[in-house]
């Protein structure tokens, strides 16, 4: 395990005088403020939840009794379909659009984050992570004194020696490796034989309990005087997954079939057919049980430490998991629903009263709003979910909450050469507005439309809107994205530039 920290943040609890987001707060706040914790499952999507009323769920009887005691969110939505842009809006308050981190670009935050705002505040702030880009150098790290991880600073290309020899090798992503897979698919074995038992390995490296040990070890050793603002990110719900048997054996081919990347599965027609999904599904649920475990251990180092009743407890992911729905494979690209869609529950302080239900649409993009109205010593929201003055966050259109959809790293590139007509292979903007969800495809300016009626909208077609109608509904609700836009780091047009390195690597994943 490695750990290093920053300095130590200032005890003071801020200049009043000088930042006036301060000003309304410090009146409200006579006593020590609540502790904040925030744990973030990676992958975790919103419909293998029971809170979220999903019809295959994962058993998490600790985020349930969250539940029980707090606030369930059934319309939360991640503002990005993977971690380094999602979480960068989960820690600005900022959509995509307007802090601009979608890529692989190290260097600090590109705005304030709430780690930084709530340490000036005097909190004593921690990060504990399991996912490498929480501390590769992305500005995501920003804020937090203390930061413990079992692996920092390093890039996907070193995690794993197959990471390395595939971003070195033109082969494996070239157009008569796709062919040869196609026509003749088990040949995706020895490919799998290589990169599979790494990624376990790698995964049981990252992913065991050091985190909920690291966490118990650090509530022991802080200053009981300060309030603390926690982070935890638990990848179990990342894939490599066990196939967990649903009925049925799983013969040894359908089994290498499972352990294919995502990029082969995305880039081989047919070879998705060839995967047994809903052991694969099993496995994914086994996972995020694993997850729930380590967040009831962590819920039980802060009773034993006397703090789980002023500790605010917010537990939702960055992002979904699809599993084959509508043709797109696990996260990173398309806007499915599974990916688009996660799960959000709120517990405590217990010096507040809040609603057991919030069912609008709801952006995690307003979290750090959240968080800075408990440091003010407010409730962090009211009964529609939103935080109190002066911490409201802003929304550019209304009622509708967004999800990008890009199919990259970056959303200007595409995976290159691979089902170019294929709409996830297209950069999206989703929207979620009352009983529909909408669909922007940026490529071609196609709205797509699916009714949220109760029905889950990755088994259904979507109807895809008339160009007129598709014309008002993009000045209605997604121009005013597009104004958020920062200069620079628009949806369209050129792409970021990027460090050579980092440019080299994500052409040697098959972007363009």
């Amino acid at each position: 395990m490695s750990t290093f920290g920053g300095p130590a943040p200032p005890t003071a609890r801020g200049d009043t005088a000088t930042d006036p987001s301060l000003a309304g707060a410090e009146k409200a706040s006579p006593s020590r403020p609540p502790n904040i914790l925030f744990v973030v499952l990676d992958c975790a999507r919103a419909k293998s939840f029971a809170v979220n009323g999903g019809d295959r769920t994962a058993r998490t009887p600790s985020i349930d009794r969250l539940a029980q005691d707090g606030t369930v969110f059934p319309g939360a939505v991640a503002p990005a379909n993977w971690t380094v842009p999602s979480h960068m809006s989960m820690f600005t308050g900022d959509y995509p659009g307007a802090h601009g981190r979608r890529t692989f670009q190290r260097g600090p935050a590109p705005r304030e984050t709430t780690a930084s705002w709530l340490a000036r505040r005097g909190y004593e702030t921690a990060l504990f992570t399991e996912m490498v880009h929480l501390v590769g150098g992305y500005g995501l790290e920003d804020g937090y004194a203390h930061r413990v991880a079992r692996r920092i600073g390093i890039s996907d290309e070193e995690r794993t020696t197959a990471n390395w020899f595939a971003s070195h090798s033109g082969a494996l992503y070239s157009p008569w490796m796709r062919k040869l897979l196609e026509r003749i698919p088990p040949f995706i074995v020895p490919l799998n034989f290589v990169n599979h038992p790494q990624e376990v390995a790698f995964k049981r490296d990252v992913c065991n309990s050091f985190v909920p040990e690291a966490f118990r070890g650090w509530l022991g050793t802080r200053d009981p005087s300060r309030p603390f603002h926690a982070f935890v990110n638990l990848v179990d719900a990342h894939e490599p997954y066990p196939l967990i048997p649903n009925g049925h054996r799983v013969g040894a081919l359908s089994r290498w079939y499972s352990r294919t990347p995502r990029y082969y599965l995305l880039a081989v027609p047919g070879l998705q057919q060839r995967v047994p999904w809903e052991e694969l599904l099993g496995g994914y649920l086994w996972s995020i049980e694993q997850a729930d475990r380590k967040v009831g251990q962590m819920i039980a180092a802060l009773e034993q430490a006397g703090e789980r009743e002023r500790t605010l407890v917010v537990v939702t992911a960055d992002h979904g998991q699809s599993f084959g729905e509508g043709g797109n494979v696990f996260h990173g690209c398309g806007a499915t629903d599974s990916i688009a869609r996660v799960p959000l529950v709120v517990s405590g302080p217990a010096e507040h009263s809040l609603p057991h239900r919030v069912d609008r649409w709801f952006s995690l993009c307003e979290l750090p709003a959240w968080f800075k109205a408990a440091a003010g010593g407010r409730a962090p929201f009211d009964d529609t979910g939103t935080a109190p003055m002066p911490f409201a966050a802003a929304n550019p259109a209304g009622d509708a909450v967004f999800c990008e959809g890009a199919p990259a790293s970056d959303p200007n590139r595409s995976l290159r050469g691979i089902q170019a007509d294929a709409t996830w292979n297209h950069r999206l903007l989703a929207a979620y507005r009352g009983t529909e969800k909408l669909v922007l495809d940026l490529e071609t300016s196609a709205v797509f439309r699916w009714e949220m009626s109760g029905s889950d909208p990755d088994l259904h077609p979507p109807e895809q809107c008339s160009e007129a109608e598709a014309h008002a509904l993009h000045r209605e609700v997604f121009e005013p994205y597009e104004g958020i836009e920062s200069i620079g780091h628009g949806l369209v047009g050129p792409g970021l530039a990027l460090a050579p390195e980092i440019d080299a690597r994500l052409r040697s994943w098959g972007y363009d």
